[in-house]
């Protein structure tokens, strides 16, 4: 797959993720933190902390259980906009406590993915990302979704994208 098709493939899934309610009602359902404690694999979809960037997506974590989750995020670089939007960065892999990380950011949802998850699987997958060099960021490309999606099981390239489909 050549990088142009992969960027069109990455835009078309964080397009779907963030802006779409159809994609993301056929593959999770919101869960009400109320109604019983988060389960291992819940997405918490938090506002982006730059006031320039809140309106253009969210940032992404996965609940890993025992009060963590772990979330993917670029080692910000000093270029432009565009700049940040044309090339690849650093990225960090972070896993730290969920009570701490909804205290410095707004949290707008929880998802659960309807099929569920296999914990077992969930955490070998945490222990490998927490051990293995991070992949480089790209807003579109490779983000804390993609990450996120990949943690659950869902290769975002090959998520159903049919918006025509009930």
């Amino acid at each position: 797959m050549s990088f142009s098709s992969q960027s069109l493939a990455g835009a078309s899934s964080i397009f779907a993720f963030f802006f779409s309610e159809k994609f993301v009602s056929q593959h999770f359902q919101d869960v009400e933190l109320d109604q019983g404690d988060p389960q291992p694999g819940d997405l918490y979809v938090f506002q982006l902390q730059s006031s320039k960037t809140q309106r253009c997506g969210a940032h992404v974590g996965v609940y890993c259980g025992r009060g963590e989750i772990i979330h993917l995020e670029s080692m910000t670089s000093s270029g432009s906009g565009l700049q940040m939007l044309l090339e690849h960065c650093e990225s960090v892999v972070h896993k730290e406590g969920l009570y701490s990380m909804m205290h410095t950011r707004k949290l707008l949802r929880v998802l659960r993915k309807r099929d569920g998850i296999d914990p077992k699987v969930l955490d070998q997958r945490v222990h490998t990302a927490m051990n293995s060099v991070p992949p480089r960021y790209h807003p579109i490309s490779s983000n804390c979704v993609h990450f996120a999606l990949n943690l659950l099981g869902m290769d975002s390239m090959s998520v159903d994208l049919d918006f025509t489909r009930n």
